[in-house]
């Protein structure tokens, strides 16, 4: 073991393995490292309880004293401003040499920081302001920053990426879509190259050799999914790495240290050098949404024969089944069973049907199947048709997760009720959740502007401190009282109405819609009274960042699904600035109240003035599946002050129960991935 030690030239051997151990050389090394890069059981009971104190006391310590540091580092950043080029680089080597030596030196990452500060001076022509040096001192310290909708997340992730930078391991910066991974790399470039370092970026159209050198980068931009699928194929043609710390791997195998006959055959196949540092933007998106659903590569098997038959003969039958009388729906648990007279229906078309309709529990839980697809996952909100395929759609973003299958089923029962080619079960290769994937990563941080109400889960799953950062500026956004309808046509003609006013005015409007068809139905309202609209939703998703940038113009309409778009500035100019600025308009609450506050954030920006009007009825799917049915029925009998007062109670008491069963199933996938862990590394041994 000597010999292999010299050869890290002194480096102690432990310090690069995996770290999951707490007591371990590397998990003093990297804080927050002990637990994070280990796989968990989620914790019951009083357990539980301990861990969530521990979120909330990390995150109140995390955030003492900031705004103090932050003034100091622009104070020096400042006198930075002075320096000639060569001073200012030499400033540079000298900062990089005491981040290398002690990257946990608070003293050497805010002399680090002033120069950041000053490098986006120079490429970027403005000075950071105080509050985005805080949410940078934060990720730094391996906390999640919560920075208001346009405060400047882009440019505040340059400071925390520049220290991780220049220990040579590389950092991996990740959003939601390649769109804003290419444009932050683009943006965000010229700065790092002041400071030394070098930027890449990873897309769709990214071939492996691309992949290969932009990992081989200082700093490397990307959506989670092109990470995480590239994590994966390194797995599968180098069954050998996932067993050993990503440093060790990079120690052992790099290049000609033991001859280039010692190399492994797939060394050129691997395109990633391990998981040292990422920082996570939307980390709520990333990190929680995305959460419950793992990425796996398998290959595709058709269903045909009896299989494929079965499903289209199950939806044909659901078809002429009615509600309350055949079955019954269950829309807040997703649960759908069939009355005694459904059974008896379904009894009655098998007699005609093939042996395989013979075995009444068999038939009935394709038909169950068949009911559940027809009532519960509605095209246009849950899914697409296209191109001959179902594609899912994420109800929290608005958008599409292409490749993704439900399970048990759903998926074929989904394609039936379409008429489509039913498809066959996946055969797994590789697998691995979010959470997983995410915990491996040594150094983990992020920043959105919704993530307060996921803190809690954001500790419990990675352990991740959420820090809330104050704005630059004072919003002085104009939020009403909700409007309540009894019915979604009322509503729908209501905004119409309502938009239809504002656009004779001139002002900018950018309307929210839960659904596909929502927002389809509503543009057709507004080309009724002559309004001229962009939408925006999972079918234009190519032109998501160009219709949301110009969504700020002077008599332009956009209607928009939930938050897609996020990330994109929405700019004003003086005109819409003298008009109020940008109005947002609700067309329905959402499940999670962080997903209102997301499309909310669009107006009042930066000190810019804007409203926030919010139109509701009692027909809406979150009171459907989550009111509380004697508030329901107040609010649609009461008059005017009682019925403001149910309406008050009767949407939070909906949100809450609605979040409340989100984060359940949320910590129930995260359960079952656990077990799943455990099964495969038990059966690997």
């Amino acid at each position: 073991m000597s010999d292999l030690a010299e050869r890290f030239s002194g480096r102690r051997l432990d310090a690069l393995l995996d770290g999951s151990r707490g007591n371990s050389p590397s998990a003093r090394l990297w804080p927050g490292l002990a637990g994070r890069t280990k796989r968990r059981l989620p914790l019951k009971g009083l357990d539980a309880i301990a861990e969530r104190a521990r979120g909330v006391a990390g995150r109140r310590k995390a955030g003492r004293k900031l705004a103090a540091r932050a003034g100091r580092i622009l104070e020096d950043a400042r006198a930075a401003a002075d320096l000639g080029d060569e001073g200012f680089f030499e400033r540079v080597r000298e900062a990089r040499g005491a981040v290398r030596l002690s990257r946990d030196d608070a003293s050497a990452v805010d002399r680090a920081y002033a120069l950041c500060v000053e490098a986006v001076r120079r490429t970027q022509g403005f000075l950071l302001h105080p509050e985005q040096v805080m949410g940078a001192l934060v990720m730094a310290d391996g906390c999640c920053a919560e920075l208001a909708t346009g405060e400047g997340k882009t440019v505040t992730a340059i400071l925390p990426a520049t220290i991780d930078g220049w220990m040579g391991r590389g950092v991996h910066v990740m959003t939601v879509n390649d769109y804003l991974a290419r444009r932050d790399a683009e943006t965000t470039g010229p700065a790092y190259s002041l400071m030394g370092l070098r930027v890449g970026v990873l897309t769709d159209q990214s071939k492996p050799e691309e992949r290969a050198e932009a990992y081989r980068r200082d700093i490397t931009y990307m959506a989670d999914k092109q990470a995480i699928f590239d994590f994966l194929r390194d797995r599968l043609v180098g069954p050998v790495q996932p067993r050993l710390g990503p440093l060790l791997m990079d120690e052992l195998f790099e290049p000609g240290r033991f001859g280039e006959s010692a190399e492994p055959h797939w060394r050129d196949a691997v395109v990633q050098r391990g998981q040292y540092s990422a920082i996570v933007d939307e980390a709520d998106s990333v990190l929680i949404d995305e959460a419950v659903t793992p990425a796996i590569i398998g290959a595709d098997t058709e269903l045909e024969g009896a299989g494929a038959e079965a499903h289209q003969v199950a939806a044909q039958i659901a078809s002429l089944m009615t509600e309350g009388k055949d079955f019954t729906v269950d829309r807040r648990l997703k649960r759908v069973r069939l009355t005694s007279a459904g059974r008896e229906k379904v009894a009655k078309a098998a007699e005609g049907l093939p042996p395989f309709w013979s075995g009444p529990r068999r038939r009935e839980e394709l038909v169950q199947l068949a009911v559940k697809a027809r009532e519960l996952y509605l095209l246009g909100r849950d899914y697409l048709a296209r191109d001959g395929e179902v594609t899912i759609v994420d109800r929290s973003t608005g958008r599409l997760l292409v490749g993704r299958r439900w399970q048990l089923g759903v998926h074929q029962a989904v394609e039936a009720k379409e008429g489509l080619k039913i498809s066959g079960d996946r055969s797994t290769s590789a697998r691995i959740s979010y959470q997983q994937f995410f915990q491996q990563y040594r150094r983990l941080s992020g920043m959105s502007g919704t993530v307060w109400e996921v803190a809690d889960e954001l500790w419990r799953d990675y352990r991740l401190p959420v820090v809330r950062i104050p704005t630059h500026k004072p919003v002085i956004r104009k939020q009403t009282r909700d409007k309540v309808y009894s019915t979604e046509e009322a509503k729908f003609r209501a905004v119409a109405a309502r938009v239809a006013e504002l656009n004779e005015k001139g002002s900018p409007v950018l309307v929210g819609s839960r659904s596909v068809s929502d927002s389809e139905r509503l543009g057709t309202y507004l080309q009724e009274r002559g309004v001229e609209c962009r939408i925006l939703n999972a079918t234009r998703e190519a032109e998501e960042a160009e219709i949301v940038a110009q969504a700020g113009r002077a008599g332009s309409v956009t209607v928009a699904t939930n938050m897609a778009g996020r990330g994109t500035d929405i700019t004003l100019d003086e005109e819409t600035r003298k008009l109020g600025g940008l109005v947002v308009i609700a067309t329905e609450r959402n499940d999670e109240r962080r997903v209102d506050r997301q499309l909310y954030g669009r107006a009042g920006r930066q000190g810019d003035p804007g409203r926030a009007e919010t139109f509701v009825s009692l027909e809406d799917a979150l009171i459907k599946e989550f009111g509380f049915e004697p508030l329901t029925v107040l609010c649609r009998l009461s008059p005017g002050p009682l019925r403001r007062i149910s309406a008050a109670l009767l949407w939070p008491v909906a949100q809450r129960t609605a979040s409340g069963r989100l984060a359940v199933r949320r910590a129930e996938a995260a359960k079952s991935e656990a077990w799943i862990d455990v099964a495969m590394h038990n059966a690997a041994r």
